[in-house]
């Protein structure tokens, strides 16, 4: 992961986040909650882009101080097609601005796209972030084109579906490729995954539908 500082206005820092074995360009962020949303969303193995404030929404203001537009966190673009658009908000804040968060999502789903609001209590509870960060750090780790293709092939061979990491070491592969391989999404692991040799690594494909499993992954319930 690299990150940047530049300043956009006043008192205001920016970072990015750099994933590069996933995603062909940067993802900026305005918080340490957006960057820890980023880091948490990139470990979910159905989504395949995530782009930090795509559009902006013209809402109707509520009183005179408040502003008429509105603009979203993040897009995130899910395996099948599905794009959600994201706010992260601090929990306290979320009551506070809940009439425009509504009018929001009316517009975002008028126009077929879901709408999800990320809090710290999702982004940070079982410690997912946390844990997303360490999955990120091996898929920073480089292989030859045909060494990812190799242990690839090779791990589908051993998994035979599904087998822990343990397991998966014994038959000859390395520890590192099958983490990058986690984090690269060419397999995947439960959201209360633990990055440890008990860990069970799964090669069948996500079945279920990847909005309930992208909210799933973040502990939100489905409606």
């Amino acid at each position: 992961m690299g990150r940047k500082v530049v300043t956009r206005t006043p008192h205001r820092e920016v970072g990015v986040v750099n994933p590069a074995w996933l995603l062909d360009h940067e993802v900026e962020h305005e918080s340490h909650l957006e960057r820890r949303f980023i880091i948490a969303a990139l470990a979910c193995p159905v989504v395949v882009d995530i782009v930090h404030q795509p559009l902006t929404l013209s809402l109707t203001a509520l009183t005179d101080a408040e502003p008429q537009t509105y603009t979203p966190d993040f897009k995130v673009q899910l395996r099948d097609g599905t794009v959600i658009i994201i706010e992260v908000k601090p929990q306290k804040f979320v009551d506070k601005h809940a009439a425009r968060l509504r009018q929001a999502e009316q517009l975002v789903r008028s126009d077929g796209n879901r709408f999800l609001i990320v809090t710290e209590a999702h982004i940070d509870g079982n410690e997912l972030a946390a844990r997303s960060m360490l999955l990120m750090r091996y898929g920073r780790m480089q292989f030859s084109d045909a060494d990812a293709r190799a242990h690839l092939e090779a791990l589908r061979d051993a998994c035979q579906g599904s087998a822990s990491v343990h397991q998966l070491v014994s038959r000859g592969l390395s520890q590192e490729a099958i983490w990058n391989m986690v984090a690269r999404h060419k397999c995947r692991v439960p959201a209360d995954f633990s990055i440890d040799a008990d860990q069970t690594i799964t090669t069948a494909d996500v079945q279920e539908d990847c909005h309930d499993y992208f909210r799933a992954w973040f502990g939100i319930a489905s409606r």
